[in-house]
């Protein structure tokens, strides 16, 4: 016996052939606006962090601590970032054992020993800018304070800088004080900025994917004492990203709509030899899981037809960026 009427008058014929699927959540994309730290939303605090006021205060000065603060969320990275934060390490000389700017895709609260792995050594999926206020020599410092940029892609991360070392700056007499970094990665260069925000300190080639895993990370910051203590503060924080071509989810056929032909078309590009094929698999990944295939087709039909049914993902009606975490590009659309 059948499921369904023989003659169906509404497209619940569907809900007869097919399950519906049901969207995925997203990684949430998002630019970081912080000119202080009276509001903490958004962020998450480890170890020893604190608000300390109207700033983020990753270790008192005391001894033998680690803390950190990361994104409660993932943000998308890999197509590119630029951020500019104000630090002050204080003392600005003489004090131990620094900070980093990080961004890692092990845990949303990751953090390891203190003291001269600067809370990061051994943590995987990472890239990080040391801050770098004493010599280590059992991790092969330079000799004087500096900054560096470490990742090992496909392995853990060290604060050793023959072990993990991708470029380092030893150029300032000290890197403590109050200071103004700013970090950027785009076209596959990874920048560090000091004070001067338009001549970089370090400029290297670096496959941003390959180190994180993915094309999200948790973003922010690690402070470490050892033997001797410091205190490492965040004043502010500001952050944009790259994220990608824009498209409109669900205008399969890129007509800058989305309707019964958008699926049409889709089922043709899919089965159909000769078919039209989907330019902007973006769009075409209908229910937003990563590929472009029959239950995109499906989750459509029954978005625009079934009611109760999962609504399409971001973006809807307007061109705009991915938020979600996923290989697949569009090659070709109207969107800007």
């Amino acid at each position: 016996m059948s499921c369904c009427p023989s003659s169906p008058k509404r497209p619940l014929l569907l809900l007869c052939i097919f399950s519906i699927i049901g969207a995925i959540t997203p990684v949430i994309h998002a630019d970081l606006d912080y000119p202080d730290f009276l509001d903490m939303t958004g962020l998450t605090m480890v170890g020893s962090t604190t608000q300390f006021g109207d700033r983020v205060r990753l270790t008192p000065a005391s001894i033998g601590l680690a803390g950190a603060v990361y994104t409660t969320d993932q943000i998308q990275v890999a197509n590119g970032f630029d951020t500019t934060f104000t630090y002050e390490i204080n003392p600005a000389a003489g004090g131990a054992d620094g900070m980093v700017f990080i961004l890692q895709n092990e845990s949303p609260t990751s953090i390891y020993s203190n003291g001269g792995p600067l809370g990061y050594d051994g943590m995987i999926n990472c890239v990080v800018v040391e801050i770098d206020t004493y010599v280590n020599g059992n991790f092969n410092d330079p000799p004087g304070p500096h900054l560096a940029i470490h990742g090992r892609e496909g392995a853990a991360n060290s604060a050793d800088e023959l072990a993990a070392g991708i470029a380092v700056d030893s150029t300032s007499a000290n890197v403590g004080g109050l200071r103004t970094m700013r970090v950027s990665y785009a076209g596959g260069w990874f920048e560090v900025f000091l004070d001067d925000l338009l001549i970089p300190r370090m400029s290297v080639q670096l496959d941003l994917l390959g180190h994180l895993g993915s094309d999200s990370a948790w973003i922010g910051f690690i402070g470490s004492t050892g033997g001797i203590s410091e205190t490492h503060d965040v004043l502010s924080w500001f952050l944009t990203t790259d994220s990608g071509t824009q498209f409109i989810r669900g205008d399969v056929n890129d007509d800058s709509s989305v309707n019964l032909p958008d699926a049409i078309f889709a089922l043709s590009a899919l089965f159909v030899p000769g078919s039209n094929p989907a330019t902007c698999l973006d769009s075409a990944d209908i229910n937003d899981d990563g590929s472009f295939n029959l239950p995109d087709a499906v989750f459509l039909l029954s978005a625009l037809f079934v009611p109760g049914s999962s609504p399409i993902p971001d973006p809807v009606g307007n061109c705009d960026a991915d938020p979600s975490d996923d290989t697949i590009d569009c090659e070709l659309n109207n969107c800007p």
